[in-house]
């Protein structure tokens, strides 16, 4: 196996690396939990300068077992902060804390990990909905205020990959178990390629390797994505019922609105696809707005605070980066979807600061680190194809794929009784040998609306 990040001058021993607790949040009241945060350095190359605390969540196993290894887990976006999901862990997901360690660590410039958060951006998209994409002008504003306090170019997913190990040695794990969703699975293969030895297995679901990262396919994969539900539809006696043609009901929708508009619309609609629940209300919610009324398509999801920061630093760097630019506006082009994104993200990344392009990103070497991979059929982002492709590069994976699922599972039937249970039993087992997976066969998205 080849190692990436070996290449840079190794940080020191696990000596230099320690969790310092604190109290935990008041709402965080669970049994073998810990807060604290790991301090590391902001740009590697330069131990001695600026440093970032890393926030991190330590759930002990429930049993006080000693593990030499324990669930990682990493969240999307890029933007989210995985200690969010704390409250889960507390309560309906202590399973996975039963007999093993689980670490929550917000990803640099996400949560309490020095967040790169751009407040005028987000203001400015809850007072206006409908408007375009990542303004160039606020976005060159909030890159001159988060630039007083950290350097934009450090934010990447090669530095991400260190800070996991560095938490790591502080907490003194041998092994971790990766636990990743979307952007996660890509920062899960390059820590995967960069530490090989310190995977003990990985759960990837709607996997994105670094070389297909969005938006580079957004367009692609959601014209996928909306044919397959629109097929489902067709399928479902009531959604044909009441929606026998919803490309037509689309069509009418799309001619009531302008360029600009119309390109503002179908992300909306794109994005609705990610999850099945708001998925099974896509064909509704055209049908209204072929009639004029738009209003479903105002709303912004509630509960989660996302570091745009943190996401431009990402994609201008790396997934802007790495692709053809222009070859990927003419395909975009020539979708329902179009270019919006990518266009509003060039213009947005002429306006922010950007690391050094990294050869290492996309080279990923054949592993015998055993890994499930979860797809959802429907998957408007990551279609199961790319997990599939994967696999071939993990000898002792397996690839499953759930056919009403979305980007995430989030909301479907036997997300405890199928998904929890294979998932802790893989883990606990550190192989998908002789487990039965014939349980995502039938979990199910819910009725149409």
């Amino acid at each position: 196996m080849t190692s990436g990040c070996y290449s840079l001058p190794d940080y020191a021993d696990s000596s230099d690396f320690h969790l310092v607790i604190h109290d935990c949040p008041p709402a965080l009241v669970a049994p073998n939990a810990k807060c604290g945060f790991v301090r590391v350095p902001e740009d590697y190359l330069n131990p001695a300068g600026r440093t970032i605390d890393l926030n991190v969540i330590v759930f002990n196993a429930l049993d006080g077992s000693s593990q030499h290894s324990a669930q990682f887990d990493l969240e999307g976006g890029p933007g989210f902060a995985v200690t969010e999901s704390a409250a889960f862990y507390a309560v309906d997901g202590a399973m996975y804390r039963t007999h093993r360690d689980l670490v929550l660590a917000d990803m640099r410039g996400t949560g309490g990990s020095a967040g790169l958060f751009c407040p005028n951006i987000a203001e400015y998209e809850k007072a206006n909905p409908r408007a375009p994409f990542y303004p160039p002008e606020l976005v060159r504003v909030c890159a001159e205020a988060l630039s007083t306090r950290a350097d934009l170019r450090q934010y990447t997913t090669a530095a991400a990959a260190r800070d996991i190990d560095a938490i790591r040695k502080a907490l003194g794990y041998q092994q971790l178990d990766l636990n990743a969703l979307s952007y996660g699975t890509a920062l899960a293969l390059r820590y995967i390629a960069d530490f090989p030895d310190r995977v003990r297995t990985a759960v990837l679901t709607g996997a994105a390797p670094a070389d297909q990262m969005p938006p580079r396919y957004h367009a692609m994969a959601a014209e996928r994505g909306l044919r397959l539900l629109f097929q489902a539809c067709a399928a479902d006696a009531t959604c044909a019922a009441n929606y026998p043609n919803p490309a037509s009901d689309l069509d009418r929708a799309t001619a009531r609105l302008d360029a600009e508009a119309r390109a503002v619309f179908l992300e909306k609609i794109r994005t609705m696809l990610y999850l099945p629940e708001s998925a099974r209300r896509v064909p509704f919610a055209i049908r209204r707005a072929a009639d004029g009324d738009f209003k479903m398509f105002d709303g912004r999801p509630a509960g989660r605070r996302f570091a745009d920061g943190l996401y431009l630093s990402i994609t201008c760097s790396e997934s802007l980066a790495m692709m053809d630019l222009d070859k990927a506006i003419a395909e975009s082009d020539a979708t329902r979807f179009g270019a919006y994104r990518l266009r509003r993200q060039r213009e947005a990344c002429r306006k922010w600061p950007t690391a050094e392009p990294d050869p290492e990103l996309t080279q990923l070497a054949d592993s015998d680190v055993p890994v499930l991979f979860i797809s959802g059929a429907l998957d408007p982002v990551t279609p199961p194809e790319w997990a599939a492709e994967l696999a071939k590069r993990f000898p002792a994976s397996r690839h499953v794929v759930v056919a009403q699922g979305g980007h995430v599972l989030e909301g479907m039937s036997g997300m405890e009784t199928c998904l929890d249970r294979v998932v802790t039993k893989f883990v606990s087992n550190g192989s998908a040998v002789g487990i039965d997976m014939a349980c995502f066969d039938s979990m199910e998205a819910g009725a149409f609306q």
